[in-house]
Formats: structure tokens, C-alpha cells, sequence
């Protein structure tokens, strides 16, 4: 018997509500003529210290232990963990899998790592179980592993890899597998009341109340659970990183089995499909959307194209039980949507908002600032077109979500920030960059690599700004009187004094206060020398300002040396 211990690798400061699919799915894709014991320790949701952890390994006492690590952010912990495990059990195999694999030779060079799995996880771990016990788990000689496919590791001193395992897409999408993770961890995150931990956190308290009045009564006090209809995105935005190549939907009559399942063993009342790209089979979600509006449930969608959507649709999906839609917004400026490749238009993104609210269905729209090419005027425009798009009912729950572009690697931003030099070229430089990351909000300005024309001292202000202009413009729509009477939460009474100023003297004195929170008096004297210095130059740098196309387009024409451990890596 093969003992395997999988771990998580926490991804955000507080436990996520996202089921940790990927390990159900390696603990169910494990060939079964392996002999395999598989067992999972939480590290996400427990939030154990190394201690503890080395007592679970003692307890366990396995021959691998595999990591599922989603977020590159983490590879600080990442690295912590492998090399504390590397010095306390040097004899155990260590493997990672999961999207920070597409730094497997950062991983591979400078962590106790000994194979990074790239790609689909589960027919690869299995073939490295099989090798690694024909060859007595002994890795001296990796010449005995290089015809594995999906397979990352050091050869040479140096990362191999041969290819990506050839996916079997005629099979259907293994779901997360409540009655086996039950057995490893709680599943309070990952299922739980429809006005649990999942629209709290997205609402707030204030919102919940509104929220649950879109759902059919009798599913008010039933589960949210997560299921998957689709795998992978239709898109190429250049802010992100697509781990998974390509697009599938699942079997649909497994899908509806499984649910079924759902409803019947945990009391489901509304299913959350938490992909990127709901919707875009059209043929395979028509028979979905049949089948739940007969379910009697009420569902959300994950994460929908604008372009996947229209009246028809949205009228079809509420009249199903559709009660939430996530979109990728980004921008309301059409230059800012055709660099990050979001193959969408503003009139689109406005129509999708504008059906959500007339079909009573809760949105919060995504934000991203600060891409190439982001300036003053794109705020502006992002502001003032997003300002006209506030639900007709005051009741109707109102969010978005900002944060400021972070370079990731696997994104062509990061290959961008490479060629402009922002990443040091060093494997050294780099992983500092990497790892500075780490436990980092997206909304803060500090670890923004500015991409702008401007003194990052002087767009601290932007989410602030972009935040507070879209509670004043909803301040405006409904009256003054009428939102202190209501609205009792922070924003809102932020929002109530912010409006009393002027717009421009608001966004001036906005600026500055900010300026100084984040930076501090010596940021506001940074900022005076180098506006002085400017005007005695007549000269005003705008390197980013006429960025207008794609990232990719931009990187295709600069070239960018690859480094002696870069050259396998997957593309």
C-alpha cells in the first residue's frame, strides 16, 4: 500500500469557500491498481503551523505528498513548507500540481520540489506513482522519468519537460466529491446556508436581506453548493493567466445526476457553476437551463462573458431560477478593453449590467486599473459611464469588485513587465518579485508595478476615486435623504460626506489624503520635487500613454532572451 498525503496550499489570508477540486479530483483519478492510500490535509482551511504539520506527516507516514497550489502569490509559503518538509523527511517525494506550476522552474531550482505535475493533474500522477514504485521511489537517476508527459522536473540540474499529457476529452468533468473529502476536512466553507459565508462576504449583512428576496422561498434556508459545468475560457485577456488550454463542457446527464445528488443528500436550495466561463456552449447550457428550471433550485454563475448574454438570454435564465452573474468587466474605456484583449465593447458591458438590473438578477461587476495605457482620462471615463448604470430599486443590492492589475506570471502583462525591465532577469530577481506577492491586497497601490505615465504617489487615489464616485453617483440617483435614512453602512456614510464637496475639489483633496496615508510625508515631498523638476524640463514622459492595442501584439515585437532554466518551460 502507497500512502499519499495532498495538501492545499492557501491561497487568500482567510480560508476560502472555493472546494479544493483539484485535490477530490486526484484522490478519485488515482489509478486503482496502484495500491493507493490517499489522504488530504486542509491546509487552507485548518491554517495549521509547521509543527503540526510535521506531526500529520508523522501520523500519516507517506511516500509522497503532493501540493495543489492554485495562487502564484503563495510561493512564499510554498517554498517554506517544501523546505521544511525537504529538511525534517528528506526520504518523502514531493510533487505540486495546480496553476503555480507555470513557475516549475523557480519551484523545481530553489524548493525541495522534486516533480511539478503541468497540466491535467490526474492521468500524469499516476503515471509518476507507477514509475517511482517500479524504481523502489528512488529519483537518483531521472533519466527513468523523462518519457512522462505532463511531467516537470530537474535533469542535469537543470528543468525538463517533454509535453503536456493529451487530455481525454470525450470523459465527463469529475465534480468535487462531498462523501469522500468529508472524510479528510469540514465542509462548512464549501457548503452552507444560501446566506452563509459566500454572499455575506460579497454583500455584506446590509445587502443579504435584499439578496435572499430574488430566491424562490423555499430555498431561503436550504445549502449553496458548488458544482462545474464547464473547464477552462474562451479568452485570451492579457491581465490573465490561462493555466487550462482550451474549453469543455461536462456530460450533461452526469452533471444532472449529480445535482440531483445534491439536492437530495444536502438539502441544496441553489447551485453556484464557479467557472470563468459559463454559458458560452450554447447548445449544451440551453439543456441545462431547461432541466433547472425544473429543478425548482435557484442557481448563480460564476464568472459569464458579457457577449455570452442577451435580453433573450437573461429573461430565459431568470425565468430558470438565475438569482446571480459575475462579469469581467475591467473597464468602461474601449481603449483599456482592446489592451487587455477582452474581445468586448463598452455598449456591451453597459447592456449586460443594465439586463442584470431589469431582470432582478444581483451582479457585482469586476474592475481592473492601472494596465498599460491606463490614464487620468480612462478613469474618467470608466467613472462616468459606470455612474449611470445604478439599479432603478433602492432595495436592489448594489457592489462592485476593484483592484489594481497585478503582473502574474503566465500572463503576457508579466511577460511585459520582463521586457520593460519592472522584473529583474535574474532567477533571483525574479523569485524576489514573486515573492514579494505574497499575502498582498490587490487593491493596495504598494506592490503595483506602475504602468503608467504618472508617480505611482499620484494614482494611489484611483480605487478610491473610482469607489467613491459610484456611491455618490447612486448618493445622486436616490437623494440625500433617502440614503442616510436606508444605508448604514461604512461606504455609504463615507459616500454622504465625500459628496458635499464639489467633484474636482473632492478628487483633489481625495488624491493628496491618500498620497499621504500610503506614502507618507516624504511621498508628498517626492511628489512636489518631481512635479518642479517637470516644469523647469517642459518635458512630460509618456512612455505607456500611447499604449492603444494588445499586450501580445506589443511582446510579439520585443524580444526577450530566455534564461538557461526558462528555455522547457511550457508555452
Amino acid at each position: 500500500m502507497t500512502k499519499v498525503l495532498l495538501m492545499n496550499i492557501p491561497g487568500a489570508v482567510l480560508p476560502s469557500d472555493y472546494p479544493p477540486i483539484a485535490i477530490s479530483r486526484v484522490i478519485e483519478g488515482i489509478d486503482p491498481s496502484l495500491n493507493c492510500e490517499a489522504s488530504f490535509y486542509n491546509l487552507d482551511y485548518y491554517r495549521p503551523d509547521f509543527d503540526e504539520i510535521k506531526n500529520k506527516i508523522q501520523s500519516c507516514a507517506p511516500k509522497i505528498i503532493g501540493f495543489s497550489a492554485i495562487l502564484t502569490p503563495y510561493y512564499a509559503y510554498l517554498k517554506s513548507l517544501s523546505n521544511f518538509i525537504g529538511e525534517k523527511f528528506p526520504d518523502i517525494i514531493q510533487v505540486l500540481g495546480g496553476q503555480m506550476a507555470v513557475i516549475s522552474n523557480l519551484i523545481l531550482l530553489k524548493t525541495k520540489v522534486d516533480f511539478c505535475v503541468i497540466g491535467e493533474s490526474e492521468p500524469t500522477f499516476s503515471n509518476l506513482i507507477r514509475r517511482l514504485k517500479e524504481n523502489n521511489f528512488d529519483i537518483k537517476d531521472m533519466g527513468n522519468y523523462t518519457d512522462i508527459k505532463g511531467l516537470g522536473f530537474l535533469r542535469n540540474d537543470l528543468p525538463f519537460f517533454i509535453g503536456y499529457e493529451k487530455e481525454d476529452t470525450q470523459k465527463g468533468l469529475r465534480q468535487f466529491n462531498y462523501k469522500i473529502m468529508s472524510k479528510f476536512t469540514s465542509l462548512d466553507n464549501y457548503i452552507h446556508g444560501v446566506d452563509g459565508q459566500y454572499f455575506k462576504i460579497r454583500l455584506g449583512n446590509s445587502n443579504i436581506k435584499h439578496f435572499l428576496k430574488l430566491l424562490y422561498h423555499d430555498n431561503i434556508h436550504k445549502n449553496l453548493a458548488t458544482v462545474f459545468a464547464s473547464k477552462g475560457c474562451v479568452g485570451r485577456c492579457t491581465f490573465c493567466h490561462r493555466y487550462y488550454k482550451g474549453y469543455r463542457v461536462t456530460d450533461f446527464n452526469e452533471l444532472v445526476n449529480y445535482i440531483n445528488a445534491l439536492k437530495r443528500d444536502h438539502n441544496v436550495g441553489m447551485i453556484l457553476f464557479s467557472e470563468e466561463n459559463f454559458g458560452s456552449n450554447k447548445k449544451f447550457t440551453s439543456r441545462l437551463v431547461e432541466y433547472l428550471k425544473t429543478s425548482g433550485l435557484n442557481w448563480a454563475a460564476g464568472g459569464v462573458r458579457v457577449k455570452t448574454v442577451d435580453e433573450e438570454t437573461m429573461k430565459t435564465w431568470k425565468e430558470a431560477g438565475c438569482v446571480h452573474i459575475n462579469f469581467g468587466i475591467e473597464s468602461f474605456s474601449q481603449k483599456m478593453l482592446d489592451i487587455m484583449e477582452k474581445n468586448a465593447t463598452v455598449e456591451e458591458n453597459m447592456n449586460a449590467i443594465r439586463m442584470c438590473y431589469k431582470y432582478k438578477i444581483f451582479t457585482v461587476p469586476g474592475m481592473v486599473l492601472g494596465m498599460p495605457g491606463e490614464t487620468e482620462e480612462t478613469i474618467e471615463e470608466t467613472i462616468n459611464k459606470f455612474s449611470t448604470l445604478i439599479p432603478d430599486d433602492m432595495d436592489f443590492p448594489f457592489a462592485n469588485y476593484i483592484n489594481f492589475v497585478q503582473a502574474i506570471p503566465g500572463m503576457p502583462l508579466y511577460g511585459y513587465a520582463k521586457r520593460l525591465g519592472f522584473i529583474g532577469r535574474s532567477i533571483e530577481e525574479e523569485e524576489k518579485y514573486i515573492e514579494s506577492l505574497y499575502d498582498v491586497n490587490a487593491n493596495e497601490i504598494k506592490h503595483y508595478l506602475n504602468f503608467t505615465d504618472y508617480e505611482k504617489e499620484e494614482i494611489a487615489y484611483w480605487w478610491y476615486y473610482v469607489y467613491l464616485e459610484l456611491i455618490a453617483a447612486y448618493i445622486e440617483k436616490f437623494g440625500y435623504i433617502n440614503v442616510l435614512k436606508h444605508k448604514k453602512t461604512k461606504q455609504y456614510k463615507a459616500g454622504l460626506i465625500y459628496i458635499l464637496l464639489p467633484r474636482k475639489m473632492r478628487k483633489f483633496l481625495l488624491k493628496y489624503i491618500v498620497l499621504v496615508k500610503d506614502f507618507g510625508a516624504k511621498g508628498l515631498v517626492h511628489i512636489i520635487i518631481k512635479k518642479v523638476i517637470k516644469i523647469f524640463n517642459n518635458k512630460k514622459a509618456e512612455r505607456f500613454k500611447e499604449v492603444n492595442r494588445s499586450l501580445r501584439k506589443i511582446n510579439s515585437e520585443i524580444p526577450l532572451s530566455l534564461r538557461e532554466d526558462e528555455v522547457s518551460l511550457p508555452q
